[in-house]
């Protein structure tokens, strides 16, 4: 049995008192057992629709324009990936010592706002580096087939 409880934390770091009661209750559904507790902030992760555009639309773009300008290694998906990840997502941090390295973000910890600034990145940079057009989610693109 697992329960979550969703509560926004007050500014003195209480909760609402139905929320104090709904974490009681589960505590007592337990009682005598040993539990893990975890507290994280909830964000509001992109949708499955942001997931299939990225990979289904954004993706097989930029894979086409690096193949176009010569990079082999974008026949594997994951590297595309991870090359557009290294070139769009790389942030500095600090050590405890205050040495500066960079890393990587994962897109799966992109909240909704961030991803979508991050596909106008993507987009601008395919523009910009490979000269390929990724349309915006849900717009008509004419593929040029004929009949």
């Amino acid at each position: 049995m697992k329960t979550e409880i969703l509560a926004d934390v007050r500014a003195d770091g209480t909760l609402s008192t139905a929320k104090r009661m709904e974490a009681h209750r589960a505590f007592l559904a337990f009682a005598g057992k040993r539990i893990r507790i975890t507290v994280e902030r909830l964000y509001n992760k992109r949708s499955n629709a942001q997931n299939r555009y990225f990979h289904g639309v954004c993706l097989p773009i930029i894979q086409q324009g690096l193949l176009d300008i010569g990079y082999n290694e974008a026949r594997d998906m994951a590297w595309v990936k991870d090359f557009v990840k290294a070139n769009l997502l790389t942030v500095e941090v600090a050590d405890s010592e205050g040495v500066v390295r960079k890393a990587i973000r994962q897109t799966s910890g992109l909240s909704k706002s961030e991803f979508m600034d991050f596909i106008a990145d993507l987009q601008q940079w395919g523009s910009q580096e490979l000269g390929v057009y990724i349309p915006d989610p849900n717009e008509q693109v004419e593929m040029g087939f004929c009949d």
